[in-house]
């Protein structure tokens, strides 16, 4: 086996405009020195607005040789995963003195690694720190690209996961939030009135709560205001026009409402989140420039490959295809 056990290795940090600070730079780049050799950078004005760090591994004879030989890619493996470990290891010491320090930290989102003039192979960190899995990522991103998973034309980055991939998660992540937050209400809403009918029992055995003050300041809460009034006649000739009784638009108004809550979730809500989906799964990679929220568990079995030509493809990691919209 040759001698070389890895190729060499460079860390380029680039930071957005919020989180780069010119004199710190250099102090920051050595700090990072016991990973590799580094370079702390601003990104380009406007370019993007999450923090990257990038992994730049020289091309040697040994990768394009020995891609295929198992004890080199455990070893590369073996070796990519210490050097995530440690770098995330010091994103976290450096966020510490920062905050120690009254500084804001400096948030991390994406992990990328670039063997020569190969594509970027980009994982989404959590926490600013770089995932478990992500040295398994890369070598499954080598062993598909060595094989020709993803077709003949050149491939500029392979994101992991998907941009869109992501979004869905997000959205599905609300969603199931937003699900148990009305199951919860809807379980403890006999408790909830049972402790108001209580409380209003006592107030008027105690005669607490109604002063004659009080009942003031409630009848003007209770009572429209002006706009609300204006609203409400211009609602009802627009009614009148069209020749609809505006009673009875506003019978069904109150029955649609009570109809609502009485409901865990609406139709409506249901339907509103599954649109909110679809526009996900179909957007672009914007979070590649703009890190946002990622789920407490996030999956990373869809990639994203964009090619040289500005095209780009969903690509199942598991099955090893790609996904048809």
């Amino acid at each position: 086996m040759p001698a070389s056990i890895h190729p060499p290795v460079q860390l380029h940090i680039v930071l957005d405009e919020d989180s780069y600070q010119g004199g710190d730079s250099v102090e920051m780049a050595r700090r990072f020195t016991a990973v590799a050799p580094t370079e702390v950078v601003r990104a380009a004005k406007g370019s993007q607005r999450a923090n990257v760090l990038r992994f730049d591994l020289g091309d040697d004879a040994v990768t394009a040789e020995a891609d295929d030989d198992p004890l080199w890619r455990d070893a590369l493996a073996t070796w990519l995963d210490e050097e995530f470990a440690e770098t995330s290891a010091l994103v976290a010491r450096e966020n510490d003195a920062r905050q120690n320090n009254g500084e804001q930290p400096v948030p991390f989102a994406w992990a990328e690694v670039k063997f020569g003039a190969g594509p970027v192979i980009a994982i989404r960190m959590k926490d600013s720190s770089i995932p478990p899995e992500a040295a398994g990522f890369v070598a499954r991103a080598r062993q598909l690209l060595a094989g020709g998973a993803f077709g003949a034309d050149a491939i500029a980055a392979i994101r992991i996961p998907a941009c869109a991939s992501i979004e869905a998660q997000v959205a599905d992540a609300h969603r199931a939030d937003y699900l148990e937050l009305q199951q919860y209400e809807a379980a403890h809403r006999p408790e909830t009135q049972e402790v108001d009918r209580y409380s209003e029992e006592v107030d008027l055995a105690t005669g607490e709560g109604w002063t004659d003050e009080l009942q003031g300041s409630q009848s003007k809460r209770d009572a429209p205001t002006d706009s609300e009034l204006a609203e409400a006649v211009a609602e009802a000739e627009a009614a009148l026009h069209q020749g609809v009784d505006p009673s009875d638009i506003a019978a069904e108004e109150r029955a649609a409402d009570a109809e609502e809550g009485d409901a865990v979730a609406s139709v409506k809500d249901v339907e509103a989140d599954d649109r909110g989906k679809d526009e996900a799964v179909t957007s672009g990679e914007g979070c590649a420039i703009d890190g946002g929220s990622v789920p407490e568990h996030l999956d990373y079995r869809v990639w994203n490959v964009a090619y040289a030509d500005g095209t780009s493809v969903r690509f199942d990691s598991v099955l090893g295809e790609a996904l048809l919209d």
